[in-house]
């Protein structure tokens, strides 16, 4: 089995753990674009394998407008990393997400403000990724749950999840066949084969610390155990004013009908709190004193917002991978900046005339 890096890939260690990291230039003053990968699956999956068409991935659309990038992979179970991190939690997650962005921030002298795209279970480091953020000197102008549930959403089917032999929880047989076929249909859609089978498995599929995933199930004195108190605590799942700004990029494929069918409403909460929190909750007084009109169009504005910030994307769990999906989610990514823009200018504005 493989173990070697790709292009412009490196390991690094942040928050004490390795991450693989992936970083490419784009124009000074747009912000970075990073990409937080989901479980069981490399992030190599937004920029491809050497030998692959490199149109086929999000990196180079995102260069293409303009997009400085980064890609990270959590220690996953897989020969490009050397050592297994079974205890690795979600809070570790943030952290060391946070270290790599603020390093790549400060090397390259970028905008402070950074733009999360976060793929299926990444949805789940959204509060701790934003409090390590902060501590970092940085912040999220949007966070885009990429068919990603929120840290408060769990999949009964992953309580019955097993350790491998060096503790990872094990996510072969039906997970990765399941994320094969995805990658297998994106290839008919787009008229190729994207990524090789035998590269896809060998290069971009792994075990996860079962800390991260959307169970109660924890990872505590060699075995796992339930404990759903201790999983809340580590997403800070409950924190909503810690949630940072938030959209979501959805599908309505039937073969993932979990995020089809909920993706939206679980976000809805955190996207119209959160604008509360950020933007309304500390000026009550002055609220009560806009005119009728003005205080109209602010309501519309939070009610409307979590189908604003929502986009549909065709295609499976894998939308963004080939050419066509890969180019329609950076410019579903630019739409949704735009929108959460002026959501912002419309609720600031009239409470700071």
């Amino acid at each position: 089995m493989s173990s070697r890096l790709y292009p412009f890939e490196e390991i690094s260690v942040s928050a004490g753990f390795p991450s693989l990291r992936y970083c490419r230039d784009g124009h000074h003053g747009q912000p970075l674009i990073v990409f937080v990968t989901g479980g069981g699956v490399s992030a190599r999956i937004s920029y491809g394998h050497p030998e692959g068409c490199e149109r086929d991935f999000l990196a180079y659309w995102a260069r293409s407008a303009g997009y400085p990038f980064l890609a990270l992979t959590y220690p996953l179970g897989n020969p490009v990393f050397s050592t297994v991190h079974p205890d690795f939690s979600v809070q570790h997650w943030g952290a060391q997400a946070a270290e790599s962005i603020s390093a790549i921030v400060n090397a390259k002298q970028l905008r402070r403000e950074v733009v999360i795209l976060a793929w299926s279970m990444a949805g789940r480091i959204a509060a701790s990724l934003a409090t390590s953020l902060k501590r970092q000197g940085c912040d999220i102008e949007l966070f885009v749950a990429m068919v990603a549930s929120p840290p408060t959403a769990f999949l009964p089917s992953l309580e019955g999840l097993h350790a491998a032999g060096d503790g990872l929880a094990d996510v072969s047989g039906s997970f990765t066949d399941w994320i094969v076929r995805s990658l297998a249909e994106q290839g008919k859609r787009a008229g190729r084969e994207l990524i090789p089978e035998p590269v896809f498995r060998r290069d971009l599929i792994g075990n996860v610390p079962v800390n991260l995933v959307a169970s109660s199930l924890r990872w505590k004195d060699g075995a796992f155990v339930s404990d759903l108190g201790a999983d809340l605590s580590d997403t800070q799942a409950l924190e909503f004013t810690a949630y940072p700004p938030a959209a979501v990029m959805t599908h309505n494929d039937a073969g993932d009908f979990r995020h089809a069918l909920t993706d939206t409403a679980a976000w809805a909460f955190a996207i119209s709190q959160g604008l509360g929190a950020r933007h309304l909750f500390a000026h009550q007084d002055r609220i009560s004193t806009l005119p009728a009109g003005i205080w109209r169009c602010m309501l519309g504005r939070v009610r409307s917002a979590p189908d604003e910030l929502n986009a549909v994307m065709p295609g499976n769990h894998l939308f963004f991978v080939g050419e066509e999906g890969a180019r329609t989610t950076i410019e579903a990514l630019e739409k949704l900046r735009r929108l959460a823009s002026e959501i912002r200018r419309d609720l600031s504005e009239p409470l700071t005339d």
